[in-house]
């Protein structure tokens, strides 16, 4: 066996706010310098990025691949109930053919940002087409409160979306404000597989690859893939990495308007705010639950503008799941670190990750020791070290699982604790 490090989930310039340089030559670059062995093509029903796509991939021994990259056919489909679903492809062929099963119920398939093709079937309908055509489909970033099988008003269950094509469901994109022991607190999702992947937008080094599983099996082949993904025949995953959940944009519950993310106190003041968080105490785990409960019916509003209040991803999950997380023998770790450009920024001191110290000091590093996801989890700190020692010991806290947060929420990305500013 060997392993593969496989991000599933990107788009092509033909999604919306998608750079021009989503191209195959361009994200093949990107996937080098990055250390992922298999790439998502994304948007693959899209005519155009089809057509991009048979004239740029080669195949051969069952793989399309450019250069060192191998890809897999995968495309974001969105459901009547504005879920949505990522899928899974075999060949061109069965793309053809599931363009060919959706196009009279799709608005936007064929048109020039039709990458995340709108579809006006349900998640069962959809899923029974990709299962005859040889795909798997499994739910798209499954807790964020947009778009999502597990947003509020939507669904409490695998099945309840599903329906009849529940037993084939394999897997759950998590997403970037969740990870394995967020999921592992709700019972059906823990017999599933978890994907960590980008939802990239961007070649970039701080987008491209973000998250990403690690899996062990033969070759880098769809076949082997699914095995991997279905967990049998000893293929099996092996690894997640992606970022902390504080670190998404909605861990916490926030206003609908104004964004402002809550914050429990364990105690019994009044409600309270500042310029981004709303203060309200809980002052018992019944407490919370009642708290929590009252949001999810819209009857707790903003003490600053009066909106009602929405659960993110942290306080939905405890709605939907049990009092603990139990994590099933099959889970892989998940290894909670960023990209290398987040940790240079702070650590350097400086604003933005396009300035060119930062950017220099990136790729002397690229250089020094090779792939972004060997320095991140197999270089040794004492060498990253020799190069500059606030990122290797930014390199090591997050290894350690040490790093402090900012929790983010309502839309805002969360932000680090540097560890010289936690001593």
């Amino acid at each position: 066996m060997q392993s593969f490090n496989v991000d599933l989930h990107i788009h092509s310039p033909y999604s919306i706010s998608v750079s021009k340089n989503m191209t195959i030559p361009y994200l093949v670059t990107g996937s080098e310098s990055k250390g992922i062995d298999i790439l998502g093509t994304g948007d693959a029903t899209q005519p155009d990025w089809l057509g991009h796509l048979k004239r740029t991939l080669v195949k051969k021994n069952d793989k399309l691949t450019y250069k060192n990259t191998t890809f897999v056919l995968t495309v974001e489909i969105e459901d009547m109930e504005s879920i949505h679903h990522l899928v899974l492809l075999p060949s061109f062929e069965s793309v053809e053919n599931l363009r060919t099963s959706l196009c009279n119920s799709s608005p936007n398939i064929d048109s020039r940002w039709g990458g995340r093709p709108r579809v006006n079937l349900s998640a069962e309908e959809i899923a029974g087409f990709v299962r005859d055509v040889g795909g798997i489909i499994g739910p798209a970033h499954a807790f964020t409160p947009f778009r999502a099988i597990f947003r509020e008003g939507k669904y409490d269950s695998i099945t309840d979306c599903y329906q009849s094509e529940a037993p084939h469901i394999h897997f759950i994109e998590l997403g970037l404000s969740a990870d394995s022991k967020i999921a592992d607190y709700i019972p059906e999702l823990r017999k599933l597989t978890y994907i960590t992947s980008s939802d990239a937008h961007s070649p970039s080094p701080d987008k491209l690859g973000r998250e990403f599983i690690r899996f062990e099996m033969e070759s880098p082949t769809f076949e082997e893939l699914k095995l991997a993904i279905i967990r049998e025949k000893g293929r099996r995953p092996t690894l997640n990495i992606g970022l902390h959940p504080k670190l998404g944009k909605y861990y916490l519950s926030f206003c609908s308007k104004c964004r402002r993310t809550l914050v429990v106190k364990k105690d019994d003041a009044h409600p309270t705010s500042d310029e981004v968080n709303i203060y309200i105490s809980s002052s018992s785990e019944a407490d919370l639950a009642r708290l929590l409960s009252d949001i999810h019916k819209r009857q707790v509003n903003c003490p600053v503008d009066g909106k009602p209040l929405r659960l993110g991803v942290r306080d939905r999950v405890k709605m939907l799941g049990e009092v603990t997380s139990k994590t099933p023998s099959h889970r892989p770790l998940y290894l909670h670190i960023p990209p290398l450009l987040d940790m240079i920024v702070p650590a350097i001191g400086v604003k933005s990750k396009s300035t060119k110290s930062a950017r220099t000091l990136y790729q002397k590093m690229m250089a020094l020791f090779g792939s972004e996801i060997d320095i991140l989890t197999n270089t040794s700190i004492s060498d990253i070290e020799k190069v500059n020692s606030r990122v290797s010991k930014m390199i090591d806290a997050y290894r350690q699982d040490e790093v402090g947060y900012v929790p983010g929420g309502g839309g805002r990305y969360g932000t680090l604790i540097a560890p010289w500013n936690s001593e």
